[in-house]
């Protein structure tokens, strides 16, 4: 299953509440109607796609994706191998240029939804953040840990090593807990796993019936709403753990007061919306294209 349909859960969020500065005051003269302030630039989706790194973020999405296995196939011993046949299907349906595409065309979608001049400038202050030199260095931080923990022995330990520190009574588990509640990253994370799960049994089904959908489908997804919680949340504290490792308690407690600035909150909107709409796609031709695999094999 892919991990989540999410690139602004963890990092890109606890990136955007570093050391955010309140709106700049322009004291400047009189300006022509359209004219912007000399100090703001216009949110585009070139911009944002540059501030946010998606396109390094993609390379790293695809690696998840590939590594995530074959949905419908039964455990594979370990030790056996890779799948080079699985591989085949991911690197036909889900290569990272796609969803370099995909993911601009939905933040371009979702800047076009900014209408409200005062949103527009919401979203430019944030990423203008991101644009600086720790915004920089902090999406970095979530894109590599990210990365690392596509390894199921990273993501094993990144999970203990958050686990001993909660149990512990570790400060940095403690605002790490505190982001997550007010950054609000687990909602999210857990919808757009449901969505994932949906679109990929959608696509199996289609697969056996010849495009007829079956309307259990939702009631199967949600009987794993529990499960996905679980493995969500889980994932989330130890990405947000090994992340935010180099950061200082002092830059941790900046990022929990700063985590609900509306216009992180509108450009992370943005993003997970590009995001699901890119990997619900995804996912129902991983799951339709497993389906019919799994029927060859039985022939």
């Amino acid at each position: 299953m892919i991990r989540t349909a999410s690139i602004g859960l963890t990092g890109l969020v606890l990136a955007a509440c570093l050391g955010l500065a309140p709106p700049p005051a322009f004291a400047q003269a009189p300006l022509a109607p359209g004219q912007a302030p000399p100090q703001f630039q216009a949110v585009d989706a070139d911009r944002i796609v540059a501030a946010m790194q998606v396109d390094l973020l993609a390379d790293v999405l695809a690696a998840e994706i590939a590594a995530s296995g074959d949905p419908f196939r039964p455990d594979t011993p370990p030790h056996a191998g890779p799948d080079d046949g699985w591989g085949v299907i991911v690197e036909r349906v889900a290569p990272a240029q796609n969803i370099r595409r995909a993911l601009r065309d939905g933040i371009a979608r979702g800047v076009e939804g900014l209408r409200d001049p005062a949103e527009r400038a919401a979203v430019a202050e944030a990423l203008s953040f991101w644009e600086s030199g720790l915004g920089r260095r902090v999406v970095l931080l979530e894109i590599g840990a990210r990365e690392a923990m596509a390894s199921p022995d990273i993501e094993a330990t990144a999970r203990e090593s958050f686990a001993a520190a909660a149990a512990r009574s570790h400060p940095r588990a403690a605002q790490v807990r505190e982001l997550m509640e007010a950054a609000d990253l687990v909602e999210p994370a857990v919808a757009a796993s449901l969505n994932i799960a949906v679109a990929t049994l959608q696509g199996a089904q289609e697969a056996a019936q010849g495009g007829a959908r079956n309307s259990s489908i939702l009631e199967d997804a949600w009987a794993q709403e529990p499960e996905i919680r679980a493995d969500q949340t889980g994932w989330i504290e130890a990405l947000v753990f090994m992340a935010s490792s180099p950061l200082s308690d002092a830059e941790m407690t900046r990022l929990i007061e700063a985590s609900g600035h509306p216009g992180n909150r509108r450009l992370g909107a943005i993003l997970n919306e590009a995001a699901t709409g890119t990997f619900v796609e995804i996912a129902r031709n991983l799951g339709r294209a497993s389906a019919l695999r799994l029927q060859g094999e039985r022939l």
